[in-house]
């Protein structure tokens, strides 16, 4: 660490931010349960009636027996090397102006060139560790550092046990083990080292999950800080709007001209305010969070076990909460308000209030809803109900100046027609005419910005209808509509078929084409992995992608995943599986996508990040139901729910394991589904496509919240192999 750096540490976890002294020895250093520390003799002068507000973070404790901080010497002893010109000797009977010239590893002490030699000639300790303190200021851990931790019931004896009993769970020595830790009052007894290797295995895990939620806070307020500046921007190129009107209308308008900025100055301040009370609220949890993480890497970056095991329980439950905490992933204001100025020419006297006004908007687009009402056909007009909603949730009444834009299967650009009444309590609707089958895009923009878009298919092709919300947000949503037929069914209710695995029945399993194939390493999206072996997928990527591999000419540039290195062909059965596991690391937010299984024709793989929706695609969806509150598997065709199966509570640390079997017959042009493992046929797909050649699929998503791993099982042990 370079001396800045060692300043900064000192002031955080070395320095009282109470008394503002260095924590000593005799302060007793005490760790809040928000990983802030404090001296033992500051803690009545901030408690008042039983409550302990942390002076760094103001968050509110009740007063208990705070945990004491036993690593912080060790830390001190690292910074006055590294930053001390000379050091003072600390051999017992030595004089203090003695400077030290070696540390004894064993005694945790540091000693002079007197103290040195009378430790090499005493018995107990002429076998010690004595380090150099040029060695030492080169050092990059606390190891040589630590201080020996011993029983406070019995001094002197090491805390080499760990009792696991609920009401112990602290670290012992030898002596308290055989006096009031025996088995037969259901005390266990571990290794210390052991406990300590396996809780920091755990507190590493937890630290890994906040630093993530670290990074994803940094982005969302450099978006906070990005939009404040817009909307400073937008302030500027309105003020320069009105003054140019009002120029031409002299002093007819000079009333309204400060009327109208008084109205933007209203506007940037709810907005900046809005703005403001997001970052203060991230940055305090940023704070927080890098704090914990700062301390939890300096307990955890020297072997002081028995010091960390003291603190693990707080340490563990501090990064829990922090885990769990949730905040908004964009900011709650959009540089969205402008002059509204036309007609101002005409009867200026009477239309001046009327024809100039501020208006602003402050929509939320991850809370933006787009419903389609019924089915897509060429020549009839098809209507999109859209609600708009703020960061707190209510409806945006405010005018905005948004645009609806459609994109049709040619690349043309039209606009959608706003239905009569425009924006009212929040909602509108659009309605618009597709003359040509194929695929088309409904967006939504404000100031030239998409804040919400939705694909939707006219003709062959519409199964399901999907919506994406905002450009950093896009997320499939499978939508109910009110004028089809397309109901989500609770789990129980998911019309039951036949109970027959097809790996149980002799009579199709002899008819099976068994190709072995693997996952294409080569062209499967930079953001995702496949191992070396072609046989597992996870949603994230891991290690460092080869540049080579990274420019592959065939790697998915939006399909955010991989796809087989073999097609399926017509004719013929096949069968493989897929060992599904997920684990929620953190909240999905709602409808957020997780993973797709599927198969495709190759041209319509990489049109978007997913395959649903596409012609010629077919796939199972896992994501985010907000009516189960749970991650649930959906297959949707023909405006029908085929499938609904809940997989996993949407909470942080549940996880989940399913072996799926897939059955495709492209003789009948069946695509069917099994729980391999429960041996039941959760549902089947008619009408598949197998004229050309279809490959299987896997995609994930939002790695962040959730971790999915799919490990393909292709080909059989008992069957000729088709390579």
């Amino acid at each position: 660490m370079d001396l800045e750096s060692l300043d900064g540490l000192q002031k955080q976890l070395l320095t009282c931010p109470v008394c503002l002294d260095d924590f000593h020895d005799d302060t007793h250093t005490k760790v809040l349960p928000c990983l802030h520390l404090l001296c033992e003799t500051c803690i009545p002068k901030v408690a008042k009636d039983g409550i302990l507000p942390c002076p760094t973070c103001r968050m509110e404790h009740s007063i208990a027996s705070f945990p004491t901080d036993n690593t912080t010497r060790d830390l001190s002893d690292y910074v006055v090397v590294k930053t001390s010109p000379t050091v003072s000797c600390e051999g017992r009977g030595c004089n203090e102006t003695n400077v030290a010239s070696h540390r004894c590893r064993p005694c945790g002490e540091f000693l002079c060139l007197d103290c040195v030699a009378a430790h090499r000639r005493t018995t107990v300790t002429r076998n010690h560790d004595l380090i150099p303190l040029e060695e030492l200021r080169d050092a990059t851990d606390f190891t040589a550092f630590c201080h020996p931790q011993t029983c406070q019931v019995h001094p002197g004896k090491a805390l080499e046990l760990y009792c696991t009993k609920k009401e112990c769970e602290k670290p012992i020595c030898v002596t308290c083990a055989m006096i009031y830790h025996q088995f037969h009052d259901g005390h266990a007894l571990v290794d210390i080292c052991t406990v300590g290797n396996e809780k920091q295995e755990e507190i590493k895990q937890m630290v890994c999950s906040v630093k993530e939620k670290s990074k994803i806070i940094s982005k969302v307020l450099n978006e906070v800080d990005d939009e404040g500046k817009e909307i400073n921007l937008r302030k500027d190129q309105i003020y320069n709007e009105i003054d140019g009107v009002i120029e031409i209308l002299h002093q007819q308008i000079d009333r309204t001209k400060e009327t109208l900025k008084e109205k933007v100055n209203k506007q940037v301040s709810q907005k900046c305010q809005r703005l403001e009370e997001q970052e203060m609220k991230l940055k305090n949890l940023k704070s927080n969070i890098d704090h914990s993480v700062l301390y939890t890497d300096k307990v955890m970056s020297h072997s002081n076990i028995p010091a960390f095991l003291q603190l693990n329980k707080t340490i563990s439950d501090r990064l829990q909460n922090l885990t769990a905490e949730q905040f908004d992933k964009e900011p709650w204001e959009m540089a969205a308000f402008g002059l509204d100025c036309s007609g101002v020419s005409t009867d200026i006297q009477n239309t001046l209030s009327q024809k100039m006004h501020i208006w602003s908007s402050s929509i939320f687009p991850p809370n933006t809803s787009i419903q389609q009402r019924r089915a897509a056909i060429p020549g009839e007009e098809v209507v999109f109900d859209i609600e708009l909603f703020t960061s707190e949730k209510t409806p945006a009444a405010e005018e905005a100046h948004f645009q609806a834009m459609i994109t049709d299967p040619r690349g043309d650009i039209l606009p959608g027609k706003i239905k009569d009444g425009g924006l009212q309590n929040g909602k509108f609707s659009i309605r618009y005419v597709p003359m040509v089958e194929g695929a088309y895009k409904l967006e939504l923009t404000l100031q030239n910005k998409t804040f919400a878009s939705r694909q939707f298919t006219v003709g062959e092709g519409n199964t399901s209808f999907v919506e994406e919300v905002s450009e950093d947000s896009r997320d499939l949503k499978t939508v109910s509509a009110d004028d089809t037929d397309m109901k989500e069914f609770p789990e129980g209710e998911v019309p039951k078929l036949p109970e027959q695995i097809v790996t149980n029945n002799p009579e199709i399993f002899s008819t099976i084409r068994q190709i072995r194939f693997f996952l294409d390493k080569q062209t499967a999206h930079k953001e995702v992995t496949v191992t070396e072996d072609g046989t597992t997928f996870t949603n994230n990527q891991q290690g460092v992608v080869p540049k080579s591999s990274v420019s592959h000419p065939n790697r998915h540039k939006k399909f955010k995943g991989a796809r087989g290195t073999h097609v399926f062909t017509h004719p013929g059965r096949y069968f493989y599986e897929v060992i599904l596991e997920m684990k929620v690391v953190a909240p999905l937010q709602q409808n957020n996508i997780a993973f797709e299984i599927g198969i495709a024709r190759k041209s319509s793989i990489d049109n978007k990040k997913y395959i649903e929706g596409q012609l010629y695609a077919w796939s199972m969806i896992g994501a985010h139901h907000p009516a189960c509150d749970a991650v649930c598997v959906h297959v949707v065709r023909d405006r029908k729910v085929l499938l609904h199966k809940v997989l996993v509570k949407n909470q942080v640390d549940e996880e989940c394991r399913i072996v799926l079997g897939f059955l495709l017959n492209t003789d009948a042009g069946t695509w069917e589904i099994y729980n391999s493992e429960e041996g039941e046929k959760l549902c089947i797909v008619k009408n598949v496509n197998c004229d050309e050649p279809l490959f299987p699929v896997v995609s994930g998503y939002n790695s962040s919240q959730v971790q999915v791993t799919a490990n393909f099982v292709t080909g059989h042990q008992h069957a000729p192999v088709d390579e």
